[in-house]
């Protein structure tokens, strides 16, 4: 019986490339700074990927996200604009996480999926960008979870075991889904169900090195949260 979902956010729940890409082009041309914009979002997500998994390693004390998004962001900026972003600018420009796009899927599948069980965040976003972000998908979780409600980056095993936790059920209970695979792949070795879920435009376009096929024996393949729900209830 399965009792809860848990959901990675960005790139799974949300487009994040195609607005970040917008933020930055908008502040280049107001600049007058050339940049490919595209490229930079995806350097931006990378560079704040490799911290997140860094300290998932570590023992170095826990920071929330939009710290370290903060400080991929103007790192990066001074590199791509050669020049220092104000503060000011950086914290405008990192507002955009809070201001990402549902996918046409999003809304509807949400709702489907939360008349089934409870559907709870197990992302490392910060729990300050959770609910305005929620709103702006048109969105409402059961409850958010993940990296600030364990004190651990993914994929420390604490981030999905504490969450599973929280939602007072067995990780046997509990469908992890994701459009990265790693994510899975870490979430099935604590026993979690897995939802495989194929985001082919989440980097900005196909064959731009998504994930298109599954890699690994998943519970579920599926494109659409709809699916996802429409199998789920087969299964029941």
């Amino acid at each position: 019986m399965i009792k809860g979902f848990l959901f990675d956010v960005y790139g799974t729940v949300c487009d994040w490339h195609a607005p970040m890409a917008e933020a930055i082009e908008s502040y280049a041309v107001s600049k007058g700074i050339a940049v490919d914009a595209p490229e930079f979002a995806r350097q931006w997500r990378s560079a704040y990927a490799a911290e997140t998994s860094r300290r998932a390693s570590s023992r170095e004390p826990f920071l929330p996200l939009q710290v370290l998004t903060y400080d991929a962001l103007k790192t990066l900026a001074t590199a791509r604009f050669s020049t220092e972003l104000s503060d000011v600018e950086a914290e405008s420009l990192n507002g955009v996480w809070r201001r990402l796009r549902p996918w046409p899927d999003t809304s509807a599948g949400l709702l489907a999926l939360r008349s089934i069980a409870p559907c709870a965040t197990c992302s490392n976003g910060s729990s300050v960008d959770m609910a305005p972000l929620a709103e702006a998908l048109d969105i409402e979780w059961d409850a958010v979870l993940g990296s600030e409600a364990s004190g651990f980056y993914k994929p420390h095993p604490q981030t999905y075991l504490r969450s599973v936790e929280a939602l007072k059920i067995k990780p046997s209970e509990c469908v992890m889904v994701a459009a990265h695979q790693k994510d899975l792949v870490h979430a099935q070795s604590h026993g979690l169900l897995t939802a495989f879920i194929k985001r082919p435009d989440e980097f900005g376009g196909r064959g731009m090195g998504e994930e298109l096929e599954p890699t690994g024996d998943w519970d579920f393949v599926v494109s659409s949260f709809v699916e996802l729900a429409e199998l789920v209830r087969a299964s029941i």
